[in-house]
Protein backbone atom coordinates (compact mmCIF):
# COMPACT_ATOMS: atom_id res chain seq x y z
CA UNK A 1 0.00 0.00 0.00
CA UNK A 2 2.64 2.70 0.76
CA UNK A 3 4.85 1.73 -2.32
CA UNK A 4 1.47 2.37 -4.39
CA UNK A 5 0.81 5.48 -2.36
CA UNK A 6 4.39 6.81 -3.07
CA UNK A 7 4.15 6.18 -7.00
CA UNK A 8 0.77 7.56 -7.29
CA UNK A 9 2.18 10.76 -5.91
CA UNK A 10 5.05 11.08 -7.87
CA UNK A 11 2.26 10.41 -11.45
CA UNK A 12 0.78 13.18 -9.21
CA UNK A 13 3.59 15.86 -8.84
CA UNK A 14 4.79 14.95 -12.32
CA UNK A 15 1.29 16.22 -13.68
CA UNK A 16 1.70 19.18 -11.74
CA UNK A 17 5.14 19.81 -13.03
CA UNK A 18 4.10 19.23 -16.62
CA UNK A 19 0.39 21.72 -16.34
CA UNK A 20 3.54 24.26 -14.75
CA UNK A 21 5.26 24.42 -17.66
CA UNK A 22 2.09 24.20 -20.01
CA UNK A 23 1.29 27.19 -17.74
CA UNK A 24 4.75 28.65 -18.17
CA UNK A 25 4.57 28.68 -22.08
CA UNK A 26 0.95 29.69 -22.52
CA UNK A 27 2.00 32.81 -20.77
CA UNK A 28 4.95 33.66 -22.91
CA UNK A 29 2.41 33.27 -25.80
CA UNK A 30 -0.01 35.71 -24.12
CA UNK A 31 1.52 38.46 -22.01
CA UNK A 32 3.46 41.32 -23.80
CA UNK A 33 5.31 43.37 -20.67
CA UNK A 34 8.26 41.37 -19.85
CA UNK A 35 7.84 42.53 -15.66
CA UNK A 36 4.60 41.09 -15.72
CA UNK A 37 5.10 37.93 -17.27
CA UNK A 38 8.72 37.10 -15.18
CA UNK A 39 6.65 38.06 -12.01
CA UNK A 40 3.86 35.77 -12.85
CA UNK A 41 6.05 32.85 -13.99
CA UNK A 42 8.31 32.81 -10.88
CA UNK A 43 5.48 33.07 -8.51
CA UNK A 44 3.31 29.98 -10.22
CA UNK A 45 6.78 28.46 -10.15
CA UNK A 46 7.28 29.05 -6.58
CA UNK A 47 3.34 27.92 -5.55
CA UNK A 48 3.98 24.59 -7.75
CA UNK A 49 7.15 23.35 -6.38
CA UNK A 50 6.24 24.05 -3.04
CA UNK A 51 9.65 26.95 -2.08
CA UNK A 52 9.84 29.88 -0.32
CA UNK A 53 11.74 32.97 -2.89
CA UNK A 54 12.27 33.04 -5.98
CA UNK A 55 14.16 35.96 -8.40
CA UNK A 56 15.13 36.46 -12.10
CA UNK A 57 18.30 38.80 -13.08
CA UNK A 58 19.56 40.25 -15.58
CA UNK A 59 23.25 41.20 -16.79
CA UNK A 60 23.65 45.05 -17.37
CA UNK A 61 26.71 44.48 -19.24
CA UNK A 62 27.59 48.41 -19.21
CA UNK A 63 27.24 48.26 -15.93
CA UNK A 64 28.67 44.87 -15.32
CA UNK A 65 26.43 44.12 -12.75
CA UNK A 66 23.06 41.90 -12.15
CA UNK A 67 19.62 43.32 -11.78
CA UNK A 68 16.49 41.57 -9.94
CA UNK A 69 13.83 42.46 -12.41
CA UNK A 70 11.53 40.24 -11.12
CA UNK A 71 10.90 38.91 -7.42
CA UNK A 72 8.37 36.62 -5.48
CA UNK A 73 8.17 35.67 -1.87
CA UNK A 74 10.19 38.82 -0.60
CA UNK A 75 7.46 40.24 1.82
CA UNK A 76 9.94 41.26 3.96
CA UNK A 77 12.03 43.74 0.93
CA UNK A 78 15.40 42.40 1.53
CA UNK A 79 15.60 42.38 -1.92
CA UNK A 80 13.20 44.09 -4.43
CA UNK A 81 12.86 45.01 -7.94
CA UNK A 82 15.75 47.39 -9.15
CA UNK A 83 17.80 46.30 -7.00
CA UNK A 84 21.78 45.68 -8.77
CA UNK A 85 24.75 43.36 -7.75
CA UNK A 86 28.07 44.21 -8.16
CA UNK A 87 30.59 41.48 -8.83
CA UNK A 88 30.12 38.62 -6.41
CA UNK A 89 28.01 40.30 -4.18
CA UNK A 90 25.42 37.58 -3.56
CA UNK A 91 25.46 33.75 -4.40
CA UNK A 92 24.28 34.41 -7.98
CA UNK A 93 27.98 35.12 -9.36
CA UNK A 94 29.25 31.81 -9.16
CA UNK A 95 26.74 30.33 -11.58
CA UNK A 96 27.21 33.78 -13.75
CA UNK A 97 30.48 33.14 -14.41
CA UNK A 98 31.06 29.33 -14.64
CA UNK A 99 27.97 29.38 -16.81
CA UNK A 100 26.38 25.67 -15.23
CA UNK A 101 23.46 25.13 -12.59
CA UNK A 102 24.90 25.33 -8.87
CA UNK A 103 22.64 23.88 -6.21
CA UNK A 104 23.55 24.47 -2.41
CA UNK A 105 21.42 22.28 0.01
CA UNK A 106 23.08 23.94 3.04
CA UNK A 107 23.93 27.24 2.39
CA UNK A 108 25.64 27.10 5.92
CA UNK A 109 27.93 24.70 4.64
CA UNK A 110 29.57 27.46 2.56
CA UNK A 111 30.94 30.01 5.08
CA UNK A 112 32.76 31.93 1.38
CA UNK A 113 29.47 32.24 0.11
CA UNK A 114 27.57 35.39 0.76
CA UNK A 115 23.88 34.03 0.23
CA UNK A 116 21.36 36.08 -1.44
CA UNK A 117 19.03 35.90 1.99
CA UNK A 118 20.38 34.55 4.91
CA UNK A 119 16.78 33.50 6.15
CA UNK A 120 16.66 30.74 3.59
CA UNK A 121 18.70 27.43 3.94
CA UNK A 122 18.99 25.68 0.41
CA UNK A 123 19.42 27.87 -2.90
CA UNK A 124 19.36 27.13 -6.42
CA UNK A 125 20.93 29.18 -9.14
CA UNK A 126 20.31 27.88 -12.88
CA UNK A 127 21.81 30.23 -15.98
CA UNK A 128 19.72 31.90 -18.55
CA UNK A 129 21.82 31.42 -21.59
CA UNK A 130 21.40 32.62 -25.47
CA UNK A 131 23.76 31.68 -28.07
CA UNK A 132 25.78 29.84 -25.06
CA UNK A 133 26.22 33.03 -23.63
CA UNK A 134 25.01 33.87 -20.15
CA UNK A 135 22.61 37.00 -19.77
CA UNK A 136 21.30 36.26 -16.42
CA UNK A 137 20.11 33.90 -14.02
CA UNK A 138 17.08 32.02 -11.98
CA UNK A 139 17.74 32.11 -8.31
CA UNK A 140 15.53 29.74 -6.23
CA UNK A 141 15.70 29.79 -2.40
CA UNK A 142 13.99 27.83 -0.03
CA UNK A 143 13.85 27.39 3.70
CA UNK A 144 14.55 24.25 4.37
CA UNK A 145 17.85 22.67 3.83
CA UNK A 146 18.13 20.26 0.75
CA UNK A 147 14.76 21.49 -0.20
CA UNK A 148 15.12 20.88 -3.68
CA UNK A 149 14.93 17.63 -5.26
CA UNK A 150 16.83 16.89 -8.26
CA UNK A 151 13.66 16.54 -10.22
CA UNK A 152 12.80 20.33 -8.91
CA UNK A 153 15.83 21.39 -10.38
CA UNK A 154 15.23 19.79 -13.54
CA UNK A 155 11.71 21.12 -14.02
CA UNK A 156 13.34 24.95 -13.42
CA UNK A 157 15.99 24.06 -15.70
CA UNK A 158 13.27 23.73 -18.41
CA UNK A 159 11.48 26.61 -17.03
CA UNK A 160 14.71 28.56 -17.40
CA UNK A 161 14.77 27.38 -20.93
CA UNK A 162 11.51 28.98 -22.11
CA UNK A 163 12.16 32.15 -19.82
CA UNK A 164 15.78 32.87 -21.82
CA UNK A 165 13.75 33.18 -25.03
CA UNK A 166 10.99 34.57 -24.17
CA UNK A 167 13.26 37.28 -22.35
CA UNK A 168 15.44 36.91 -25.36
CA UNK A 169 12.32 37.90 -27.61
CA UNK A 170 11.24 40.08 -25.42
CA UNK A 171 14.05 42.37 -25.49
CA UNK A 172 14.27 42.09 -29.28
CA UNK A 173 10.73 43.35 -29.12
CA UNK A 174 11.75 46.02 -27.11
CA UNK A 175 14.87 46.85 -29.16
CA UNK A 176 12.84 46.93 -32.33
CA UNK A 177 10.26 49.18 -30.60
CA UNK A 178 13.00 51.96 -29.76
CA UNK A 179 14.27 51.51 -33.53
CA UNK A 180 10.68 52.28 -34.68
CA UNK A 181 9.88 55.20 -32.28
CA UNK A 182 13.25 57.26 -33.39
CA UNK A 183 12.02 56.22 -37.03
CA UNK A 184 8.43 57.28 -36.17
CA UNK A 185 10.20 60.20 -34.60
CA UNK A 186 12.51 61.05 -37.52
CA UNK A 187 9.51 61.09 -39.97
CA UNK A 188 7.45 63.23 -38.28
CA UNK A 189 10.17 66.10 -37.76
CA UNK A 190 10.60 64.93 -41.51
CA UNK A 191 6.63 65.82 -41.75
CA UNK A 192 6.96 69.26 -39.95
CA UNK A 193 10.24 70.31 -41.86
CA UNK A 194 8.36 69.39 -44.84
CA UNK A 195 5.37 71.23 -43.91
CA UNK A 196 7.38 74.17 -43.37
CA UNK A 197 8.89 74.15 -47.03
CA UNK A 198 5.38 74.98 -48.60
CA UNK A 199 3.87 78.24 -49.26
CA UNK A 200 2.01 79.70 -46.05
CA UNK A 201 0.14 82.46 -47.96
CA UNK A 202 -0.82 82.94 -51.48
CA UNK A 203 1.43 85.58 -53.06
CA UNK A 204 -0.49 88.86 -53.42
CA UNK A 205 -0.09 89.70 -56.91
CA UNK A 206 -1.64 92.04 -59.39
CA UNK A 207 -5.04 91.00 -61.45
CA UNK A 208 -4.24 87.53 -59.96
CA UNK A 209 -5.48 85.11 -57.17
CA UNK A 210 -3.19 82.05 -56.55
CA UNK A 211 -3.85 78.99 -53.97
CA UNK A 212 -2.58 75.81 -53.64
CA UNK A 213 -3.12 73.07 -50.93
CA UNK A 214 -0.98 69.25 -50.72
CA UNK A 215 -2.22 66.36 -48.50
CA UNK A 216 0.35 63.44 -48.51
CA UNK A 217 -1.06 60.15 -48.56
CA UNK A 218 1.92 59.52 -45.88
CA UNK A 219 3.42 61.62 -43.16
CA UNK A 220 5.60 63.04 -45.91
CA UNK A 221 5.55 62.86 -49.85
CA UNK A 222 6.79 63.86 -52.97
CA UNK A 223 4.22 66.53 -54.28
CA UNK A 224 4.92 69.84 -53.93
CA UNK A 225 4.09 73.05 -55.02
CA UNK A 226 5.63 76.89 -54.39
CA UNK A 227 5.63 80.14 -55.38
CA UNK A 228 8.87 81.76 -55.97
CA UNK A 229 9.05 85.89 -56.62
CA UNK A 230 11.37 87.11 -59.56
CA UNK A 231 13.51 90.20 -59.69
CA UNK A 232 11.10 91.23 -62.24
CA UNK A 233 8.16 91.22 -60.52
CA UNK A 234 6.70 88.25 -61.68
CA UNK A 235 5.84 85.06 -60.19
CA UNK A 236 6.94 81.70 -60.88
CA UNK A 237 4.26 78.91 -60.20
CA UNK A 238 5.77 75.44 -59.78
CA UNK A 239 3.79 72.02 -58.98
CA UNK A 240 5.50 68.77 -58.78
CA UNK A 241 6.00 65.17 -58.14
CA UNK A 242 8.95 63.06 -57.47
CA UNK A 243 8.58 59.35 -58.39
CA UNK A 244 7.66 57.38 -55.23
CA UNK A 245 6.72 57.96 -51.80
CA UNK A 246 7.85 57.90 -48.44
CA UNK A 247 11.50 59.62 -47.03
CA UNK A 248 12.98 58.95 -50.09
CA UNK A 249 11.07 61.29 -52.05
CA UNK A 250 11.09 63.84 -49.53
CA UNK A 251 14.26 64.03 -49.73
CA UNK A 252 14.38 64.29 -53.75
CA UNK A 253 11.88 67.19 -53.20
CA UNK A 254 13.40 68.83 -51.10
CA UNK A 255 16.83 68.92 -53.35
CA UNK A 256 15.20 69.85 -56.45
CA UNK A 257 12.95 72.58 -54.78
CA UNK A 258 15.93 73.77 -53.66
CA UNK A 259 17.82 74.07 -57.07
CA UNK A 260 14.91 75.23 -58.92
CA UNK A 261 14.39 78.25 -56.54
CA UNK A 262 18.30 79.04 -57.07
CA UNK A 263 17.97 78.59 -61.05
CA UNK A 264 14.70 80.48 -60.80
CA UNK A 265 16.12 84.02 -59.54
CA UNK A 266 19.08 83.79 -62.56
CA UNK A 267 16.54 82.30 -65.33
CA UNK A 268 12.64 83.57 -66.18
CA UNK A 269 12.02 81.68 -69.09
CA UNK A 270 10.39 78.86 -67.95
CA UNK A 271 11.43 76.22 -70.53
CA UNK A 272 15.03 77.43 -70.05
CA UNK A 273 14.86 76.65 -66.15
CA UNK A 274 13.69 73.29 -66.81
CA UNK A 275 16.85 72.30 -69.58
CA UNK A 276 19.02 73.30 -66.74
CA UNK A 277 17.21 71.65 -63.75
CA UNK A 278 17.36 68.73 -65.59
CA UNK A 279 20.95 68.76 -66.37
CA UNK A 280 21.73 68.67 -62.77
CA UNK A 281 19.43 66.41 -61.79
CA UNK A 282 19.95 64.11 -64.66
CA UNK A 283 23.59 63.40 -63.13
CA UNK A 284 22.06 63.38 -59.61
CA UNK A 285 18.84 61.98 -58.92
CA UNK A 286 19.11 58.06 -58.03
CA UNK A 287 18.22 55.09 -60.85
CA UNK A 288 14.46 54.25 -60.96
CA UNK A 289 13.69 58.14 -59.91
CA UNK A 290 12.82 61.19 -61.74
CA UNK A 291 10.05 64.10 -61.03
CA UNK A 292 7.60 65.37 -63.07
CA UNK A 293 6.98 69.26 -63.12
CA UNK A 294 4.75 72.24 -64.26
CA UNK A 295 6.70 75.42 -64.21
CA UNK A 296 4.38 78.34 -65.05
CA UNK A 297 5.79 82.34 -65.06
CA UNK A 298 2.58 84.67 -64.26
CA UNK A 299 3.00 88.58 -65.91
CA UNK A 300 0.83 90.53 -63.44
CA UNK A 301 1.02 93.69 -65.89
CA UNK A 302 0.39 91.85 -69.21
CA UNK A 303 -1.85 88.72 -67.83
CA UNK A 304 0.60 86.39 -69.81
CA UNK A 305 1.38 83.15 -68.15
CA UNK A 306 4.40 81.32 -69.65
CA UNK A 307 4.59 77.62 -68.89
CA UNK A 308 6.65 74.37 -69.43
CA UNK A 309 6.09 70.97 -68.48
CA UNK A 310 8.64 67.94 -67.91
CA UNK A 311 6.51 65.28 -68.14
CA UNK A 312 3.63 66.32 -65.84
CA UNK A 313 -0.12 66.13 -66.54
CA UNK A 314 -1.67 68.99 -68.52
CA UNK A 315 -2.96 71.93 -66.89
CA UNK A 316 -6.95 72.29 -66.72
CA UNK A 317 -8.02 75.77 -67.89
CA UNK A 318 -11.67 77.30 -67.30
CA UNK A 319 -11.44 80.09 -70.67
CA UNK A 320 -14.09 81.74 -71.28
CA UNK A 321 -16.97 79.47 -69.06
CA UNK A 322 -15.52 76.59 -70.69
CA UNK A 323 -13.08 73.90 -69.28
CA UNK A 324 -10.64 71.44 -71.11
CA UNK A 325 -7.22 70.59 -70.40
CA UNK A 326 -4.29 72.64 -71.81
CA UNK A 327 -3.01 71.63 -75.55
CA UNK A 328 0.75 71.69 -75.12
CA UNK A 329 3.90 68.97 -75.16
CA UNK A 330 4.57 67.55 -71.82
CA UNK A 331 8.00 66.70 -72.36
CA UNK A 332 10.27 63.82 -70.23
CA UNK A 333 10.13 63.92 -66.55
CA UNK A 334 13.15 65.63 -64.87
CA UNK A 335 16.19 63.34 -64.17
CA UNK A 336 16.11 60.88 -67.07
CA UNK A 337 18.60 62.51 -69.89
CA UNK A 338 18.86 65.47 -71.80
CA UNK A 339 15.71 66.78 -73.36
CA UNK A 340 14.97 70.20 -74.91
CA UNK A 341 11.63 71.84 -73.34
CA UNK A 342 9.20 74.04 -75.01
CA UNK A 343 7.05 76.54 -73.43
CA UNK A 344 3.94 77.83 -74.15
CA UNK A 345 2.07 81.63 -73.20
CA UNK A 346 -1.53 82.50 -72.91
CA UNK A 347 -3.25 85.89 -71.96
CA UNK A 348 -6.16 85.13 -69.20
CA UNK A 349 -8.35 87.13 -69.21
CA UNK A 350 -10.91 88.10 -65.98
CA UNK A 351 -12.60 85.30 -64.74
CA UNK A 352 -9.84 82.71 -66.92
CA UNK A 353 -8.57 79.73 -64.70
CA UNK A 354 -5.59 77.70 -64.55
CA UNK A 355 -5.97 74.54 -62.37
CA UNK A 356 -2.41 72.79 -62.02
CA UNK A 357 -2.63 69.17 -60.16
CA UNK A 358 -0.69 66.05 -58.97
CA UNK A 359 -1.55 62.37 -60.10
CA UNK A 360 -3.48 61.82 -56.62
CA UNK A 361 -6.47 63.84 -58.19
CA UNK A 362 -7.36 61.77 -61.36
CA UNK A 363 -6.20 58.64 -59.71
CA UNK A 364 -7.83 59.37 -56.63
CA UNK A 365 -9.86 55.92 -55.91
CA UNK A 366 -13.30 54.84 -54.15
CA UNK A 367 -13.98 51.88 -52.90
CA UNK A 368 -15.08 49.88 -56.09
CA UNK A 369 -11.60 50.30 -57.51
CA UNK A 370 -12.82 53.57 -59.35
CA UNK A 371 -10.73 56.18 -60.19
CA UNK A 372 -11.39 60.02 -60.17
CA UNK A 373 -10.24 59.74 -63.85
CA UNK A 374 -10.01 63.07 -66.10
CA UNK A 375 -13.66 63.44 -66.99
CA UNK A 376 -14.68 63.92 -63.29
CA UNK A 377 -11.98 66.66 -63.02
CA UNK A 378 -13.64 68.35 -65.65
CA UNK A 379 -16.85 68.15 -64.49
CA UNK A 380 -15.92 69.82 -61.01
CA UNK A 381 -13.75 72.23 -62.48
CA UNK A 382 -16.67 73.20 -64.78
CA UNK A 383 -19.07 75.07 -61.72
CA UNK A 384 -18.93 78.86 -62.35
CA UNK A 385 -17.41 78.96 -58.45
CA UNK A 386 -14.80 76.13 -59.34
CA UNK A 387 -11.50 76.45 -56.89
CA UNK A 388 -8.96 74.04 -54.83
CA UNK A 389 -11.61 73.52 -52.23
CA UNK A 390 -14.07 72.89 -54.35
CA UNK A 391 -12.07 70.05 -56.48
CA UNK A 392 -10.61 69.03 -53.18
CA UNK A 393 -14.16 68.04 -51.70
CA UNK A 394 -15.48 66.66 -54.72
CA UNK A 395 -12.49 64.23 -54.55
CA UNK A 396 -12.55 63.14 -51.14
CA UNK A 397 -16.41 63.06 -51.56
CA UNK A 398 -15.74 60.47 -54.50
CA UNK A 399 -13.14 58.62 -52.06
CA UNK A 400 -15.27 58.25 -49.21
CA UNK A 401 -13.36 56.71 -46.62
CA UNK A 402 -10.84 55.23 -48.46
CA UNK A 403 -7.45 56.65 -47.96
CA UNK A 404 -5.45 58.12 -50.47
CA UNK A 405 -3.33 55.54 -51.98
CA UNK A 406 -1.20 58.85 -53.55
CA UNK A 407 -0.30 62.55 -52.72
CA UNK A 408 -3.04 65.14 -53.80
CA UNK A 409 -2.02 68.48 -54.18
CA UNK A 410 -3.68 71.23 -56.59
CA UNK A 411 -2.68 74.27 -57.66
CA UNK A 412 -5.16 77.45 -59.41
CA UNK A 413 -4.12 80.41 -60.65
CA UNK A 414 -7.12 82.86 -61.42
CA UNK A 415 -7.17 86.64 -63.50
CA UNK A 416 -9.71 88.69 -61.29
Amino acid sequence: MTEYLAIEKENDFQMKDFMLVQRVIKKINSILDLKDLLEQIIEDASQTLNFTKCGVLLYDEIANQLELVAAAGWEDKTHKVGDRFNPGQGIVWKAFFENKIIYYPDISEYPDVLPCDFKSSSHVDIPLISKDKVFGIINAQHTERDGFSEHDINVLKTLAEHVSIAIQNALLFEEEKKEKEIILRDIKEASIIQKNLFPKNSPRLENFHITGMCEPCLEVGGDWFDYIQLPSGKIGVVLADVAGKGLAASLLMASARTIIRMIALQEESPAKLLNKVNEILTLDLPVNRFITLIYGVIDPVSKVITIANAGHLPPATFFDSKVSFLSMESGLPLGIKRHDYKEYSFTMKTGDKIFLYSDGVPEAMNNKKEMFEEQRLLQSLAKPYSNVNTLYDDVKSFTGNIPLSDDLTIVMIENI
